[in-house]
């Protein structure tokens, strides 16, 4: 029992998603019956074997577009029985091939057309969803179906099985399904345009243009003026400037009925130029085809350009708002560098003119020592971020940015340029703080490795000898001991500020090396040994009270090294200085081994010595066996 209970249970939740919601399913069932019994009644009164409009078509294919595919098939279904058995019982005619072909019309139509639903529930007017109708639903689909139409009037006898009696019989049978498709799914589609409460001006101007239709068909109809006919869809397009797509499609319908009214009834320029009634409805059927494709073309193209000259207005405004909250400036370039447009105008850095802006005026912005690295710009838009440089800004100060840049198929490169001088400060501070001791002020030993691979460079590059100073204040462990360790800072930083007025910044570098030991690296040094005493005799013209050392001030120790970057056989910079602070390290074991408060210069051999200061002596044994002890700390 539990097993059938769920089947039955299945069987009701499966019936239900497939059966649409009562109420549009009997809405749509009854407008689709009665516009079929309206015109087969017409046309079985009148013994017509066709009409000037198959509007049953149009309500099926709109009824299925606003539907979910699932619910197809119970339409489909309502609408053939709503079809046959009024047609059978009450005009004893046998319609089913018939309608078998208005709903392939609809069914394809609708299978093609369904999937762009923006456009079914007026979201969207794009251009391509309008040629999608036009080719699918008003030329394609009732193609399709004519041939089973034309089946059913052979089987029903109301035709005779000729070839010009089919060529005619599918004309005005494929004619009055694209007409019903084309002027009435529109207006069925758009229905929500025309109940929505409008402007007093859209009323009267609206019906304007109706009583302008209505007297160029009523003056077409009794001139028979084939000119008059072609001026009837003018008031269409004026309605389609002012008032848009929908209320143009309803003055559309307005004037092609008013045609095909008066052609039917024997009026008008096609009635007038060709006997056959039938001959002169396929023509003005032909005519309000064209029309409708005309404007329908117009209208969405129009729809088009409005629609992306709205979004490109609201994007450039998003965009400027996003702009200034970033700082970012966006600027578009030509191929050969030429500044087009400033994109944010409102937050501009740059002190040129609106305009066209030429390349050299745009360097000329740029710091001299980055002009070099921007005189390929606009770059070949390669990923990430340009290296920062450096533009004039309108205060006269400078800013860093860095540039990001993508170029388009056609020459033209986007640029924008971003404010990086706060993260450049930051890095720069950071670096600074990463590479300086704290206490002196001087550079630590990574910040002298940087700057010392730098000059050593740059000496290369001259022709220049590169000196290193290894620099120990001696009994400097007592001298803590006797005036405690805030004096101990005070002279280290007496001793930096020497250190720092020693040379030009760009040849020399002063660093602490760590405790009471220092040491410098310096080029274009002729006389090393004379720089280190005068450097020693500096720091005791300072005068530094020390009662722990038997000249009773503060003395150093030095050991000196030079090298010629041209003799070395060192691969890179680091590794040649890295050399060179070695040996200077030496030759100051060598210096402190022997009393202290002397200077030692380096000697490959160990036996020349060049002596400075109190002390006097020969580099004989390895330093550090020599000093014993080792620095003082």
């Amino acid at each position: 029992m539990a097993i059938g209970g769920d089947r039955g249970a299945a069987l009701r939740a499966f019936a239900a998603a497939r059966v649409p919601p009562l109420r549009p399913l009997l809405a749509w069932t009854f407008a689709v019956g009665a516009l079929c019994f309206a015109v087969r009644g017409l046309v079985y009164v009148d013994s017509w074997s066709y009409a000037m409009v198959w509007p049953a078509v149009a309500a099926q294919l709109v009824a299925l577009l606003k539907s979910p595919r699932r619910h197809w098939p119970v339409y489909l279904a309502s609408f053939a029985v709503i079809q046959i058995l009024p047609a059978r019982f009450a005009l004893g005619l046998s319609p089913e091939v018939g309608v078998l072909s208005t709903m392939t019309a609809a069914a394809f139509a609708a299978l093609m057309l369904h999937r762009d639903q923006d456009w079914v529930s007026g979201r969207s007017d794009s251009l391509l969803s309008w040629r999608r109708f036009l080719f699918y639903g008003v030329f394609l689909a009732p193609l399709l179906a004519s041939p089973i139409g034309i089946a059913s009037l052979v089987w029903n006898g109301e035709i005779a099985p000729t070839r010009s009696s089919l060529v005619y019989a599918a004309m005005a049978w494929y004619l009055t399904e694209a007409v019903g498709i084309a002027f009435l799914v529109p207006l069925m589609l758009r229905w929500d345009h025309y109940r929505r409460r409008h402007t007093r001006r859209e009323v009267l101007w609206f019906t304007a243009m109706t009583a302008l239709t209505v007297g160029l068909c009523a003056a077409s109809a009794t001139k028979s003026s084939f000119v008059l006919v072609f001026l009837t869809g003018l008031p269409a397009l004026l309605v389609l400037i002012r008032s848009g797509i929908a209320a143009a499609f309803a003055e559309m319908a307005v004037g092609s009925g008013l045609v095909l009214g008066s052609t039917f009834a024997g009026y008008g320029p096609f009635a007038a130029s060709l006997d056959n009634p039938g001959q002169a409805m396929i023509s003005a059927q032909v005519f309000v085809l064209g029309a409708f494709t005309m404007v329908v073309m117009v209208a969405a193209a129009l729809e088009d350009r409005m629609r992306l000259a709205a979004l490109d207005n609201a994007s450039y405004k998003a965009y400027e708002l996003v702009a200034e909250l970033t700082g970012d400036v966006v600027i578009l370039v030509d191929a050969d560098g030429n500044l087009l447009r400033r994109a944010t105008p409102g937050h501009e850095i740059l002190d040129l003119p609106d305009g066209r802006i030429d390349k050299e005026m745009w360097l000329e912005q740029v710091h001299p020592d980055d002009r070099a690295s921007r005189a390929d710009f606009p770059e070949s838009g390669a990923l990430g971020p340009s290296d920062p440089f450096r533009i004039r800004k309108k205060n006269g100060t400078w800013g860093w940015y860095i540039v990001h840049s993508r170029r388009t198929p056609d020459g033209l490169t986007a640029v924008v340029l971003r404010d990086v001088t706060l993260e450049r400060e930051v890095q720069d501070s950071l670096t600074d703080m990463a590479n300086t001791d704290p206490l002196t002020g001087l550079a630590n030993r990574r910040g002298l490795a940087l700057r010392a691979a730098e000059i050593w460079e740059r000496a290369r590059t001259d022709g220049e000898q590169v000196t290193a100073l290894f620099i120990d204040l001696d009994h400097f462990k007592s001298f803590n001991d006797l005036y405690g360790h805030q004096a101990g800072d005070e002279c280290l930083r007496q001793i930096a500020r020497v250190l720092k007025n020693l040379a030009d910044p760009c040849l020399c570098v002063p660093a602490r090396y760590g405790g009471e030991e220092f040491a410098v690296v310096l080029s274009g040094c002729d006389m090393p040994h004379e720089f280190a005493g005068g450097l020693a005799a500096a720091i005791r013209a300072l005068r530094i009270p020390h009662l722990g050392t038997d000249s009773e001030t503060v003395t150093i120790s030095a050991g000196v090294a030079t090298l010629r970057p041209w003799h070395t056989t060192a691969a890179d910079a680091d590794t040649a200085v890295a050399e060179l602070l070695d040996r200077a390290d030496k030759a100051l074991y060598v210096a402190k081994s022997n009393g202290r408060n002397a200077i030692a210069v380096f000697s490959k051999d160990g036996t020349d010595t060049v002596l400075i200061g109190e002390q006097v002596h020969h580099a004989g044994e390895h330093p550090r066996e020599a000093a014993g002890s080792g620095h003082d700390e």
